[in-house]
């Protein structure tokens, strides 16, 4: 994801205090789900929630409750009171974001995250807590876009990209970890993570200095069927997604 972009759009709408504090939770929590932190990942969720809130408290009354200050619990009746907002207000702030969050909220404390019980956090409840968290902010991000349609659903695409340990997203671009890998295996992978990325992305990505060999490496994966390259586009094919998935596990 290119954080500096999401962040000035959302900069933009709400405050700035919010959205460093959203943004620093969401990363922090990708952290810990590949470090399978499973407890320290909660407390990011939680705390990415908290501030989710917030962000819906400023769309339905323009204004919010101060970080320092304490929010109300979290239940069916302020879902209720969301939902009730006037029509004027959008059914993704009044209803379809808060109980995603909710639903997010209760996974988080009942399933052994936060308190204690017969359930230990796994792998499971994290998977779905952090592509819950993905959906959240791209769809704060998509509601107040002004990018074009197109950069929007790019930027889209790379928040709700694939996690593995294996793939580093450094904010402006994903870098393959394993470096005795080849350059035709780099690129399925980063293309298993994130579809339908440019030549020169990929390129820029696997740090191939060689433009002219790049070029023939996508042709000839394009030839296998591992890949669809047309228009300066790579986009990966079913073939070439169980290469990766191989690769990558």
């Amino acid at each position: 994801m290119v954080r500096s972009k999401v962040e000035n759009i959302l900069k933009a709408v709400y405050s700035a205090e919010l959205i460093d504090s959203l943004l620093d939770s969401y990363y922090n929590s990708l952290k810990e789900y590949k470090k399978e932190n499973w407890q320290y990942f909660g407390n990011e969720i939680g705390q990415f929630i908290e501030v989710a809130r917030r962000m819906i408290e400023f769309q339905l009354t323009s204004c919010f409750t101060p970080l320092e200050n304490k929010l109300s619990n979290f239940n069916e009746r302020v879902l209720i009171d969301w939902e009730n907002k006037s029509s004027n207000y959008i059914e993704e702030y009044r209803i379809i974001i808060p109980r995603c969050l909710y639903s997010m909220y209760c996974m988080r404390n009942k399933r052994g995250m936060i308190h204690k019980n017969h359930i230990d956090p796994n792998k499971m409840d994290a998977t779905v807590l952090l592509g819950n968290e993905k959906w959240v902010l791209a769809e704060f991000f998509r509601l107040v876009s002004s990018y074009t349609f197109d950069e929007t659903e790019e930027i889209i695409n790379s928040i709700i990209c694939k996690e593995t340990s294996m793939i580093w997203d450094t904010g402006n671009m994903l870098r393959v970890m394993n470096n005795k890998m080849g350059a035709r295996d780099k690129v399925l992978c980063l293309l298993y993570i994130r579809d339908n990325q440019a030549v020169e992305t990929l390129r820029k990505s696997i740090e191939y200095s060689n433009v002219s060999e790049f070029r023939k490496i996508l042709k000839k994966l394009h030839k296998e069927r591992a890949i669809e390259y047309e228009a300066e586009k790579c986009h990966l094919s079913p073939l070439g997604m169980e290469r990766a998935e191989e690769l990558l596990s």
